[in-house]
């Protein structure tokens, strides 16, 4: 007569059951876990995003600081051979200021003196461009750079010596006669005898920007006295 011997607990494998139901919690842990990295790597974007927003404002902003209070006291020619004051601008043709500081590493023959533009394009790009040379020829073109995107408004004010803001500078004179070659290609130009002018004591920038709402800047110029 054979013997029945039962298997011991530790020998005994899973039951179909069981291993249906290890798999449905596998699965619903994963789904879980997989919800959240998504969630992580989606908010990481983000942030990356945002950040570099924030860091294309700052450099923007602070090549402009840069440029406005650096700036000297010296008229150039545009390439009409006309005289232009060191600062100029209005809404119509952006900002033109005279700067010094341009570094030269390389040791090349040029000025360390720059001619600076600040303009709005077309498409809502507030661009920075800067020419070779101070006193430009006809065939002097400005060299271009994007600083900020979906720029929609950029006005300058600019402070006199009487402690009034004026919406163009020179304040006596048509801003729009002073226009040179820029990247709205505007080619005006006329001989006022408005080269040597008294730079204001501050200039005043507002920028009103889809993803920032409006800033308003001030710059102080080099030897203001308020």
């Amino acid at each position: 007569m054979s013997r029945r011997r039962d298997t011991p607990d530790a020998e005994r494998g899973f039951t179909l059951v069981e291993l249906l139901i290890a798999i449905a919690v596998f699965a619903v842990m994963a789904a879980i876990a997989y919800g959240g990295l998504s969630s992580v790597i989606s908010s990481r974007e983000s942030i990356d995003v945002a950040l570099e927003r924030s860091k294309t404002l700052q450099m923007a902003l602070w090549r402009i600081q840069q440029d406005i209070e650096q700036t000297v006291d010296r008229p150039v020619r545009d390439s009409f051979g006309d005289m232009q004051p060191a600062i100029y601008g209005s809404a119509g043709i952006g900002l033109y200021v005279t700067r010094a500081g341009w570094n030269n590493p390389l040791g090349a023959r040029r000025s360390t003196l720059q001619r600076v533009h600040y303009d709005l394009d077309g498409d809502g790009h507030l661009v920075r461009s800067y020419f070779r040379v101070l006193d430009q020829a006809q065939d002097s073109e400005p060299v271009n750079q994007t600083l900020l995107s979906e720029v929609i408004q950029m006005e300058w004010r600019f402070l006199d010596a009487n402690g009034q803001w004026q919406d163009r500078w020179p304040p006596d004179a048509n801003a729009q006669a002073f226009a040179a070659p820029t990247i709205n290609n505007n080619t005006n130009g006329s001989n006022n005898g408005l080269g040597a002018q008294t730079p204001p004591q501050a200039i005043e920038l507002t920028l009103d920007t889809h993803s920032w709402g409006q800033m308003r800047l001030l710059y102080m110029i080099p030897g203001a006295r308020l």
